[in-house]
């Protein structure tokens, strides 16, 4: 074998007890989990790690990443490549840099610099989202991104390339438009549509026309994941309104930083956790993901005008 992980805690993510086993990596596969205990030698590699007293598992999801951008600038992207991050979910909060034209894209990286930085050392060689999945691909002289990337058509972005910055309802050739946009980004390879209903222009869209793009995604397998439009005091509300139109449009949501946190909600997390179960017992298809500190995080501009 190549190379041998000895005496490792391994914790495999599917529930079970975690056990002592030497894991066998081979070609770049595992190749051999050997119990400690089972019967049958040992395997052995040309390299040797002892784990004794580490935990193995298999590399972290992060559900909500914003390294749009760094996956793009670092090719070792050892930022989250060293807390385990093997797979991030990109292109969220509604806003990103696919897909775009040339003024919508001098406006999201304008929208969202203190997410990203500006982006002046990045080639933007891209509009599609297929064009951004492509260049991630071949980065780094053709050896691609250290990790892996699933990509969420930003709906705020689909707005801004099809309606502008307007507040106002989408006109019908407007809601067309951001459709053909959506199915076009979920055919090049998207994972589903994001939403940030408390930025511009995205918090613009209605209860109708979120519903009509979750359609899309929904055709093609894909799922919805809003950061809505509350975690305040409206905050019961706005998960009741994300579970109504993902409900009715027949589409899975995963709610992002979903959190009662804020001292207006003190004590509500049991009627969150109602609201979802209800819906799951009644057949839909819910995840969500937290952060484990007590406050938000956003830029100042997120207070005006929501």
């Amino acid at each position: 074998m190549d190379l041998v992980l000895r005496d490792a805690l391994v914790v495999d993510g599917t529930g079970e007890p975690s056990y002592r086993a030497d894991v066998a990596v081979d070609g770049g596969r595992i190749a051999e989990i050997h119990r400690e205990g089972s019967p049958g030698p040992r395997p052995t590699a040309t390299r040797t790690v002892d784990a004794d007293g580490l935990a193995l598992a298999p590399g972290f999801i992060d559900m909500h990443a914003h390294s749009d951008l760094a996956l793009l600038r670092d090719p070792d992207h050892s930022a989250k490549a060293a807390q385990g991050v093997t797979l991030e979910v990109l292109g969220q909060d509604g806003l990103s840099y696919a897909p775009v034209d040339d003024r919508t894209l001098a406006e999201v990286r304008r929208s969202i610099t203190g997410w990203n930085g500006d982006g002046s050392d990045i080639d933007f060689d891209w509009r599609t989202v297929g064009g951004y999945l492509d260049r991630l691909d071949r980065n780094f002289g053709g050896e691609g991104i250290a990790v892996n990337a699933a990509y969420l058509i930003p709906q705020g972005t689909v707005r801004m390339y099809a309606v502008g910055w307007d507040d106002r309802p989408a006109t019908d050739a407007e809601l067309a438009r951001m459709k053909e946009l959506v199915d076009q980004g979920m055919r090049e390879g998207a994972v589903g549509m994001s939403s940030g209903l408390t930025y511009t222009p995205g918090m613009y869209a209605d209860d109708a026309e979120l519903t009509e793009l979750c359609r899309v995604v929904a055709r093609h397998g894909g799922y919805y994941c809003p950061h809505h439009r509350s975690y305040g005091a409206g905050a019961l509300e706005a998960y009741e309104e994300m579970v109504r139109l993902t409900r009715s449009a027949g589409c899975a949501l995963h709610l992002a930083h979903a959190t009662m946190n804020f001292g207006v909600n003190k004590g509500k997390a049991p009627d969150l956790l109602a609201l979802l179960d209800g819906a799951l017992a009644a057949g839909a298809d819910i995840s969500l993901d937290t952060y484990p500190y007590t406050p938000g995080c956003t830029t100042l501009v997120a207070m005006l005008p929501s």
